[in-house]
């Protein structure tokens, strides 16, 4: 353990504010090399050095979007919408029956695919991205009221929204304490928060280290376990009312990933085939990348449910309310 309390380049934990850390693992990506530092108290865990804007603009953020005008291949795309609908049947149900037309907020929309699925159910859709967050792919425009800048500073309903998701965009923020004070602010007071993370206490973080998949660096510049996310939550005056750790989509194929990355193939190859970009001269391995994940599918998906149980599944997926 080493106190870090004095250290400009990362501080005292933003959650807890203790000021012991142990440093776990470096890892490097391109030319820069990156630690992961975490908090002896609530075991939240910071990427350093800390991946403000200025380092992110090192890395090619079009590579991390896709490149094309979807994120993902048009197949990945029509699974991706599906799963969408499916998820909007199971949210709704969350809302009071006397809510006519309910609010959603989506905070991290991409291209708004959550939004519009609520939409065609009659909801009223607001989404929030980065600025750097190409404006052209946001879909219905026209209908969703999409905004790009600080949650902090833009002029939202308070108060007012009956669901609001922070889906896998939390690990992204560079406060996640003062988001999370914010969104209780925003939420109606019969309304739910869904938060969704890669769940870095997982069996699967633990056991593949820096070859992790959801590790991200430095697209993620936080990294939560259970007791790092029920800290914030209940300092941001929410409560915890269901906990989750399995994830069809990030489940399975973020294991079957994180096995071919600690087996020397180069980095997320084929999840950057998934999204469009195609390695010249690669063909023959892609092909035999695909016949691995074929292969391991099934294996993957029972493994998913089986580490899901005891919280150690790869996702954290936590339903919050106002306490």
């Amino acid at each position: 353990m080493t106190s870090l309390a004095n250290n400009k380049t990362c501080g005292p934990c933003p959650v807890c504010h203790g000021t012991e850390m142990k440093r776990l693992f470096s890892t490097k990506i391109r030319s820069s090399e990156f630690h992961l530092l975490q908090c002896a108290h609530c075991t939240l865990t910071r990427t350093i050095p800390f991946p403000g804007d200025a380092i992110l603009r090192l890395h090619d953020i079009s590579v991390y979007y896709g490149k094309n005008q979807n994120k993902f291949i048009p197949f990945i795309q029509r699974i991706r919408n599906q799963v969408m609908r499916t998820r909007v049947k199971h949210y709704l149900s969350m809302i009071p029956p006397l809510v006519r037309r309910p609010k959603i907020l989506d905070v991290g929309c991409a291209e708004g695919r959550l939004l519009k699925a609520f939409l065609e159910v009659g909801c009223q859709c607001w989404g929030v991205e980065h600025p750097s967050y190409p404006a052209d792919r946001f879909q219905d425009a026209e209908r969703i009221q999409y905004f790009q800048g600080d949650l902090q500073r833009l002029k939202l309903p308070e108060g007012g929204f009956d669901l609001i998701f922070l889906w896998h965009t939390l690990e992204h923020m560079d406060d996640p304490q003062l988001v999370m004070h914010r969104i209780c602010e925003l939420l109606a007071p019969t309304g739910a928060v869904i938060v969704a993370v890669p769940n870095f206490s997982s069996i699967e973080a633990r056991k593949f280290g820096r070859f992790w998949f959801h590790l991200d660096v430095p697209w993620h510049k936080f990294h939560f376990s259970d007791k790092s996310l029920r800290v914030l939550a209940g300092k941001s005056e929410l409560r915890v009312v269901n906990l989750s750790t399995f994830s069809v989509e990030q489940g399975p194929y973020g294991l079957i990933q994180s096995i071919l990355n600690s087996n020397s193939w180069p980095w997320n190859e084929f999840y950057e085939w998934l999204k469009g970009s195609r390695s010249r001269g690669r063909a023959i391995q892609l092909v035999l990348q695909l016949y691995i994940v074929i292969i391991l599918l099934i294996p993957g998906f029972l493994a998913s449910i089986l580490t899901s149980f005891g919280s150690n599944g790869s996702e954290l997926r936590l339903i919050l309310k106002k306490k």
